[in-house]
This record gives C-alpha cells, sequence and structure tokens, in this order.
C-alpha cells in the first residue's frame, strides 16, 4: 500500500471517491477527494479473467481500511475505468481482449463486495475527459491517452464524440505500416503494435534489449546510450506522428493533448513527435500538440469524478 505523503487537509464535509484504473499492465487504485487531491494509492499487476475484479475487490478494501473512520464514511461511491467494449448503463464488459473477458459484469459484483455504489466508464472516455478538463475544456481538440492502449477522444464544439458504435477514437488500431508486426487485435501494423507500452517493451526484449527493463519509462531513459531503446522509441514516435496526421487530416482539430502513461516521458515525447509530424505531414495541417499535467493519473482522476457525478456529491 503506498501513500500520499502528507495528505493535504480536506474538508471534512467533502465527499470521497474509489476510484479505479484497470490497464493491461497493472491496476491502480486511489481514494480521491476534492481537487483530485489522493489520500491514498495503490496497485496491483493486472491478471485477466474473472481474478481481476476479485484484485480491485480487494484494492478496494485495503484502501478504505487505510483511512480513518470519519473518512471512510465521506466515501460515496466507486468509479472504475475499464478497458474494452464497456456497458456503462449495466456496468457490463462485453468484451475486454487484453483482460479475457466476455459479457462480465463489473459493477454489480464489486458493490456487493465494497457495499457501495459502483459505475463503469470505458477507460479512454474516463481519461479522456479528465484531461480535456484539465486542459482547460478547449472547443475543439483531441485527446490520446497513450498507455497500454493508444486511444483518445474528439472534443467538437465542447462535446465528446463518441460515434454510432461508441469506439470512435480508437487511435490504436488505425493501420499506419500494413506490412508492420501483429498487433493484438488481429491486423497488422496498427499505431498500437508500435507505441503501446506493453508492445515497446516486448520489441525491446526480442532485439536483445537490457532484460531488467520493465517499464517505457526506463526505456525512454536509456535512448541516448542504448541504440536499441532508441530505436523502439523512434519508431513508436513515427506511429504516433502518423497516427495523429491521420486524425489531422480527417478531424482536423484544434489541437491535441496527450496523457497517460506514456506521456510522462514528456519532452522526450512532446518535441521528437512535434518535429515528425512536421517531417511527414506533407499537405496536413499541423495542429499543436501539447501534455496533459495529469499524465498517468487521468483514469483515476476521470474514474473519482464519475463516482461522484453519479453519487451526486461531486464538487
Amino acid at each position: 500500500m503506498s501513500q500520499a505523503p502528507h495528505p493535504p487537509e480536506l474538508a471534512a464535509d467533502r465527499a470521497l471517491a474509489l476510484a479505479f484504473d484497470v490497464g493491461g499492465t497493472s491496476v491502480r487504485g486511489a481514494v480521491v477527494g476534492a481537487g483530485d487531491v489522493s489520500l491514498a494509492e495503490s496497485r496491483v499487476a493486472t491478471r485477466t479473467g474473472p481474478a481481476v475484479l476479485d484484485d480491485i475487490a480487494q484494492l478496494g478494501e485495503e484502501l478504505l481500511a487505510h483511512l480513518s473512520v470519519a473518512a471512510r464514511t465521506r466515501v460515496t461511491g466507486v468509479g472504475v475505468a475499464f478497458p474494452g467494449l464497456v456497458d456503462t448503463e449495466s456496468g457490463t464488459s462485453l468484451k475486454a481482449v487484453n483482460l479475457g473477458l466476455v459479457d462480465t459484469p463489473v459493477a454489480a459484483p464489486l458493490a456487493e463486495r465494497l457495499r457501495l455504489p459502483v459505475s463503469v466508464s470505458h477507460d479512454t472516455a474516463a481519461a479522456a475527459g479528465a484531461i480535456w478538463v484539465d486542459a482547460g475544456s478547449p472547443s475543439s481538440a483531441f485527446v490520446a491517452v497513450l498507455g497500454t492502449g493508444v486511444a483518445g477522444m474528439t472534443y467538437v464544439e465542447g462535446k465528446p464524440i463518441v460515434g454510432a458504435s461508441g469506439q470512435a477514437g480508437e487511435l490504436g488500431h488505425l493501420v499506419v505500416d500494413p506490412a508492420g508486426s501483429a498487433c493484438s487485435c488481429g491486423l497488422r501494423g496498427c499505431v498500437e503494435s508500435r507505441a503501446g507500452a506493453r508492445r515497446m517493451l516486448e520489441r525491446y526484449a526480442a532485439w536483445g534489449g537490457d532484460p531488467r527493463i520493465t517499464g517505457v519509462a526506463e526505456l525512454v531513459a536509456r535512448t541516448d546510450h542504448d541504440p536499441v531503446a532508441a530505436q523502439v522509441w523512434s519508431e513508436a514516435i513515427t506511429a504516433l506522428a502518423d497516427g495523429f496526421l491521420a486524425v489531422g487530416a480527417l478531424l482536423a482539430p484544434g489541437q491535441i493533448i496527450l496523457g497517460g502513461g506514456v506521456a510522462e516521458a514528456r519532452g522526450r515525447l512532446l518535441e521528437p513527435l512535434r518535429d515528425r509530424m512536421r517531417e511527414r505531414a506533407g499537405v496536413t495541417a499541423v495542429p499543436p500538440v501539447r501534455l496533459s499535467s495529469l499524465g498517468a493519473r487521468a483514469g483515476l482522476v476521470g474514474a473519482a469524478r464519475l463516482a461522484l457525478a453519479s453519487t451526486g456529491t461531486g464538487a
């Protein structure tokens, strides 16, 4: 259990939320209060199948137990940012390929275990919404969430565009190199097959990289002296550049805002990405690209806001 060091005192009458961001490599949990401040955070490695629901519930029980009795009574709901296809009304995972789940209730078993109302959202929608608000709610923007998966949300006149299927923004499965490596979706050369966090690490290991490297931050830190890391990172940036240029050609957003764990590379991502987009743009206008301050916390913040809004206790 990791706790935010010396968390600030929050008003005693403000509601708290239990938030979870379920990713391809880890499940992050936090108790979140006003101003998106975390009183406590923890994470566990992601397991596949129904075991992931047990892990979420256990993580939630541990986080609640960490609170004082007074603080525990202020937790009004649970928000879960979940990958794949999600039925938000019923709180069901319709299909989560990376987790091996199909038509699996998520909200009901967690509500029974945690004894709190549970709201479930698609992880991209939760994270992108938080990033968009953090960026000042621009009228026109494409918000990209870069992590194990690569996805985004388009905002037009301040409203999110989800599409008829609810899957608008699946940037990670846009093919940018038909002859490229296989993607988990079954296609070849998708953006995610090169720029997804897990796939970057797999490529690095397969090309003879240092076996001790287990995170993208470590890989990026080695790019100045490790040619394998530099090649993997360069190809990831090229895939992202081509994906964002396609977004620009089709949607012409006013700006592109980057969040998620991979975006914590910050300058090592932003400057090369801007340069690569300009190099490969052709006649496509290159929109401004900037970073969100939320980084990897975007999913947790979005899930917490979802929980508070669903229970009518948000700020």
